[in-house]
């Protein structure tokens, strides 16, 4: 029989012994993972992932869902929702009304040009190729979660960011990125601009001339499965609420050789799933070459998945196209986790996945359902809206600029005129919400001077710059987009707009479902407080700390 003093003895030891396993885990919980890959798959409303569902295979959305942290409850919490505003809100952790993001395009009035949220002409792109035009972040107002992770390892931590889409590359990668990259349009090489650097990597020269452009635009874009027995999910290939490839075909398969010579370049391989693939190999070729997550300086890599913003403008969100290259993606995602997993290791990083905005419907195939639905011809409205302005007042060019349902006043005249400014936006509001399509107009002098708490007001005042934003602010209504070409457009408050997926996994994440109210800008505070550094300076978001074990 023990006596007592091989009992406290055994005692102690065990104590001893779960202090220190304790201690060993929390040693380890408080190692920061080596890399953060921010996955951002453009235009992906929320509700895709459950209408695909089962279309999906075992080991990309499906494995990355059940192993990780799914937050089913992640919204853009303002108007304009369209993709240098989303990306800008991932990174910065905050509203337009900060990061300074406001719409993809804007009007300045200070010098009467118009602004690309990610287009600064003074820096030219390398070996003199300027068709893709030139792109710096200098638009962003506040920090990034990148710019943040340079400050705090003295530039140890290497912060590089990759999409077809120039915009999604430039934003997403902040001031202080080592690198952003995008596609030239010109060869299908991948390029970056002397913002960053005066020489394109050798590496990326040497990806570039392994010519996986050329293999991709010489595939035919045929379905994976028989159109006649599967993608159930979707309208029929040869549905009326589509355009396709204009002056070509809406209806699989799709000769990408032909597209190529037809346009004399590789612009159309951003609107293929073979886009995407083309970027998951760019993503893996970095990682290895740059030597990301190998040593004790975190690193941070955005990829952003453009063919699906690109494709989705085109053949809209329930297509047969969109629905073929979701599921193609699927299996790009599953490659990538596993090449992430293999030369890193999935608990040395941490992943996210959400989306820059989701995308309206085809508001003919709304209206074929009996629901509100059109079509707002803005450059119309103007006009009518001018014609009344100058009978109300006097003659002359009252609206200076309309971009993304913002009305920019011709300041100038309204000096001139001594009409009051606030009478003026009022004016506006009123005669702009008589049109069919036009839900609300806010003023605003309205914005500035009251504080909104909920609602599509609140949304309007959290995507407003008093510096950037318009005199007037209209919001639609449901189902409505503005005219552009295509068949549907993002840009709206609502549901299909604002509702995207939020997956956390990798590193200490644990496996779970979060049905709590979630935002996109609480992203960056989440990875600040993992990697113990401060959160981007004007981020409002909040840690979604259930997120770890």
């Amino acid at each position: 029989m023990l006596n007592r003093k091989h009992i406290i003895k055994s005692v102690l030891l065990i104590s001893f012994i779960l202090g220190f396993v304790n201690i060993q885990a929390q040693n380890q919980l408080n190692k920061p993972p080596k890399l953060v890959v921010g996955i951002v798959i453009e235009e992906m409303r929320y509700e895709m992932l459950l209408r695909y569902w089962n279309s999906f295979g075992e080991n990309g959305f499906k494995k990355i869902i059940n192993e990780g942290s799914f937050c089913t409850q992640t919204y853009h919490n303002y108007l304009i929702t369209q993709n240098g505003v989303g990306q800008a809100s991932i990174v910065s952790g905050t509203n337009p009304s900060y990061h300074g993001i406001i719409s993809d395009t804007w009007y300045n009035r200070l010098t009467g040009e118009t602004i690309g949220c990610a287009d600064e002409s003074k820096f030219n792109l390398m070996d003199g190729i300027i068709q893709m035009g030139n792109y710096t972040p200098k638009n962003m107002m506040t920090s990034t979660l990148g710019d943040e992770l340079k400050l705090a390892t003295n530039d140890s931590s290497k912060v590089i960011s990759i999409s077809l889409n120039p915009v999604s590359s430039v934003i997403s990668g902040g001031k202080l990125a080592d690198y952003a990259f995008w596609l030239n349009n010109h060869d299908g090489g991948w390029i970056t601009g002397n913002y960053y650097t005066d020489t394109l990597p050798a590496w990326v020269k040497n990806f570039n001339a392994k010519g996986f452009q050329d293999v991709y635009m010489r595939k035919n874009w045929a379905s994976m499965y028989s159109l006649a027995n599967n993608y159930k999910n979707s309208l029929p290939d040869n549905s009326n609420f589509e355009i396709g490839f204009r002056n070509y075909r809406y209806t699989f398969p799709y000769d990408l050789s032909y597209l190529r010579n037809r346009s004399g370049n590789f612009k159309y391989l951003k609107y293929t799933p073979f886009g995407n693939t083309y970027t998951k190999d760019f993503a893996v070729s970095a990682i290895v070459e740059e030597n990301l997550g190998k040593d004790d300086f975190t690193d941070f890599l955005s990829v952003s998945f453009s063919a699906t913003n690109y494709s989705g403008e085109l053949f809209g969100p329930r297509s047969v196209e969109m629905e073929d290259l979701f599921l193609r993606l699927d299996q790009d995602l599953e490659h990538f986790i596993r090449f992430i997993d293999d030369e890193i290791g999935l608990e040395s990083t941490l992943i996210y996945i959400t989306s820059d905005r989701g995308v309206s419907d085809v508001p003919e195939y709304l209206i074929s359902k009996k629901q509100n639905a059109g079509v707002f011809d803005g450059e119309k409205a103007v006009t009518l809206l001018n014609s009344y302005l100058s009978i109300l007042y006097q003659n002359g060019e009252w609206i200076k600029s309309y971009y993304s349902r913002q009305i920019y006043f011709n300041q100038q005249l309204v000096d001139e005129s001594g009409v009051n400014l606030n009478e003026l936006q009022d004016k506006v509001a009123n005669f702009l919400v008589q049109f069919n399509g036009v839900a609300n107009a806010l003023p605003a002098h309205i914005i500035n001077s009251t504080n909104f708490e909920s609602g599509i007001n609140q949304k309007i005042q959290n995507g407003f710059h008093q510096k950037r934003s318009g005199d007037v602010i209209l919001n639609l209504e449901t189902g409505w987009i503005e005219k552009n070409g295509n068949v549907t457009k993002s840009g709206s408050g609502y549901e299909y707009d604002t509702h995207v997926p939020l997956i956390w996994y990798g590193w200490k994440v644990k496996s779970s479902r979060i049905d709590r109210a979630t935002e996109v800008v609480d992203i960056a505070p989440t990875i600040s407080w993992i990697l113990k550094i401060t959160a981007p300076n004007a981020s409002i978001g909040n840690p979604v700390f259930e997120i770890i074990e």
